[in-house]
């Protein structure tokens, strides 16, 4: 990994979570549900705005509950986020607030030919590989990322409202060509 300096800190890709919460699968209860409360450090919140790309964020609240099904464990909850973002037109702050819900499940049982041809519709992307140790901060950290929007935009705001150009044809060498006909 490169040396982590002010000029190329944004071209660092992220190969581990913002913030990490590792699970030992075998020291929970099978028998009951088993709940997690996750509060992010100052230090924890700050990577997880590099990493989502966005400007702050001001409320972060997460409960996951892991609950052992016959063959595989179910992890559900939801992550509570209140965050800025920047309008990718006008460049204003723009507050967010989303409730996200979080429901995947852990199995062994991942039948997974490689000479078979699978089909994009049959792909159950809830299913994760079940492992001694699961991370919750990187299941946490991959779902608000995918439920963040790529480009906010301000409700009204267009492009023609934020650009506007006076065309000049003495600028413009090909207005002159317009007038032409072949």
């Amino acid at each position: 990994m490169p040396k982590k300096t002010k000029d190329n800190l944004k071209k660092i890709k992220w190969s581990t979570p913002p913030f990490s919460r590792v699970i030992k699968i075998s020291d929970l209860n099978v028998k009951k549900n088993n709940q997690f409360i996750i509060n992010l450090f100052k230090k924890e919140t700050i990577s997880l705005v590099k990493f989502l790309d966005i400007r702050s964020i001001n409320l972060f609240k997460c409960i996951i509950n892991l609950v052992y099904l016959k063959d595989k464990w179910e992890i559900n909850g939801e992550v509570s986020i209140n965050c800025t973002l920047q309008c990718v037109i006008s460049l204003e702050d723009l507050s967010f607030k989303f409730k996200i819900p979080i429901k995947r499940y852990l199995s062994s049982n991942l039948n997974v030919q490689s000479n078979k041809i699978i089909n994009y519709e049959n792909i159950n992307c809830d299913i994760d590989p079940l492992t001694e140790n699961i991370d919750l901060g990187d299941i946490v950290s991959e779902e608000i990322y995918l439920a963040l929007p790529k480009y906010p935009k301000k409700s009204g705001v267009n492009l023609k409202n934020i650009l506007k150009t006076e065309e000049n044809s003495e600028l413009n060498p090909f207005k002159k060509l317009e007038n032409l006909k072949i």
